[in-house]
């Protein structure tokens, strides 16, 4: 709340993504919820206080927290449907809107939010099955459109993969107020309404247990992002899945239904304490709770080459530096072949990294802002001019052909010019980050950026993709960045994610395989431990 008034225009960006959009919703769940505990808190636990006064309090929390979900859900619905949207642009937390429909109608008919000494009695009833009704017809719909989007695509961010729990809360929170529902209208009788609601829980209990699989390590779908508040929606859908084992536990009072109470009320407080400490430990670290989430998508590849240029150029600074050619000894000539060969590589992944901006990004960013990015199209042919020179020159002090002193010679050049150059190359790379990147971030489509990032793949031979992938790997100083460089690829490319794999395992040493693998598994290439035919 205090976000969305210290930020409200931040907060109205939000709102229109259809990324960000739904969390909006949590904050209605949250205050519908409180009025069916302030309900039941204060009946069980003040004596003398009449049942009245207590609905009073509950219900105006029910109608403050139902009416604006309500209203959010309809403004959304209109939305999905009057824009143009994408497979990519639908997640799976779309579903809080009808799982807060859901919990208004659960709570509706026990909270009481007509007075029935007037009469009203039925109007509980028929409120909660006016929520009932849309949340059932959108859990459907939703489900089966999620689903196939979960499963076509590559679900490259982390982050966006815990709201497929929703899966679970949507159908128990429904089964609930089902029964609820029918225990209220009295239509039925008993018996009924103990039978008819437990298909949606065993639903959710079939969705458990299949995302409990893809959780292993072969699968590895979650639990590989670090700790933030998205995890609270296991939580939420594995506290809604106990709630719904422990009635149908107190409905039949199977000795199977205590057991599998009992195992789910455990997983869901180990769960909540977990989620718990680490939201605590990152409001005191102050990361991941009141910080900004890290934005990244199809297109960042750019930047995470930039950073292994940067990292690279200080490797060539630190060799230019030590390399002596007039040193005979078996160290300084592996320090000059080593420097050589990483000048090449180096010049290589600038002639290709120049080629993908020129000819497919940069010139999709013209085609919106037409000239903007000359200045840095014209950096880049005169740079593989000079960098296509001093190439030559590097190859030169490894010519044995060559005397001592011509060798000598183009060393010497090599140190006068190189160290002005990599300043010059380290202010490209800042004025693209600054004047080019966000173009991409605030003007580009996904569908548009992920054909950009294929048609860059395309017009580089693979020979130099086994050149320019190690050297980005290598290059970046954080394991997080190397796996978000080999995620952003995949997104793009997953019939060639294996393709890509076989290019890592053959250029990094065994341990950061070992890690990059468990990260990105899906890459892994066929022969390899842990591969799986991508069909």
């Amino acid at each position: 709340m205090p976000r969305l008034v210290l930020f409200p225009n931040k907060c109205m960006n939000e709102w229109s993504s259809p990324f960000k959009s739904p969390a909006f919703g949590l904050i209605t769940i949250t205050i519908t919820l409180y009025s069916f505990l302030v309900y039941d808190e204060i009946k069980d636990s003040v004596p003398g206080e009449s049942e009245g006064n207590s609905q009073k309090c509950a219900g105006a929390l029910w109608w403050v927290g139902s009416v604006p979900h309500a209203i959010m859900t309809v403004v959304k619905f209109g939305e999905w449907v009057g824009r143009r949207l994408e497979i990519e642009h639908m997640q799976t937390t779309w579903m809080i809107f009808p799982v807060g429909l859901a919990v208004s109608a659960l709570a509706a008919p026990i909270v009481g939010v007509f007075d029935e000494d007037n009469g009203n009695s039925e109007g509980n009833v028929m409120i909660a099955r006016f929520f009932y009704s849309f949340a059932w017809l959108m859990w459907l719909t939703l489900f089966i459109v999620t689903f196939f989007k979960t499963v076509t695509t590559h679900n490259s961010d982390d982050r966006l993969r815990h709201g497929v729990f929703i899966w679970i809360a949507a159908p128990c929170l429904l089964g609930m107020a089902e029964y609820v529902i029918c225990r209220a209208d009295a239509v039925f009788d008993r018996s009924k309404c103990n039978v008819i609601w437990v298909d949606k829980y065993f639903i959710g209990l079939f969705i458990f247990c299949g995302l409990c699989y893809a959780t292993f390590p072969h699968l590895g779908f979650f639990g590989k992002a670090e700790f933030s508040m998205a995890y609270w929606t296991e939580v939420f859908a594995i506290d809604t899945l106990a709630a719904c084992s422990a009635l149908f536990y107190a409905i039949n009072g199977w000795q199977f239904s205590q057991s599998i109470q009992l195992i789910l009320l455990t997983v869901a407080s180990i769960a909540n304490i977990t989620a718990f400490w680490h939201t605590f430990s990152a409001i005191i670290r102050e990361r991941g709770v009141f910080t900004p989430e890290v934005k990244w998508g199809p297109l960042s590849f750019m930047k995470l080459t930039h950073e292994a240029i940067r990292g690279h150029m200080d490797s060539l600074r630190h060799y230019i530096d030590v390399v002596d050619v007039e040193d005979e000894s078996a160290e300084a000539k592996e320090n000059l072949g080593l420097f050589a060969a990483h000048f090449n590589r180096f010049c290589i992944v600038h002639e290709e990294h120049a080629k993908h901006e020129d000819i497919i990004i940069f010139k999709t960013f013209n085609d919106f802002f037409p000239e903007h990015a000359k200045k840095w199209n014209d950096d880049h042919a005169e740079d593989i001019i000079k960098l296509e020179n001093w190439r030559r020159l590097a190859n030169n002090t490894l010519d044995g052909s060559l005397d001592v002193a011509g060798r000598k010679a183009a060393l010497d050049e090599l140190r006068a010019d190189l160290p002005s150059f990599f300043e010059h190359f380290e202010e490209h790379l800042k004025g693209e980050e600054n004047h080019l990147n966000p173009i991409g971030r605030k003007y580009l489509p996904m569908s548009l950026m992920v054909d950009m990032n294929r048609k860059v793949w395309e017009i580089t031979d693979a020979k130099r993709w086994e050149i320019i992938v190690p050297f980005i790997i290598l290059g970046l100083p954080r394991h997080p960045q190397r796996v978000r460089y080999l995620k952003v690829m995949t997104w793009a490319l997953p019939e060639r994610a294996q393709q890509i794999g076989a290019i890592v395992y053959r250029n990094v040493d065994a341990v950061m395989w070992e890690r990059l693998r468990a990260a990105v598994p899906e890459m892994i290439p066929r022969g390899a431990p842990g591969w799986v035919r991508y069909y």
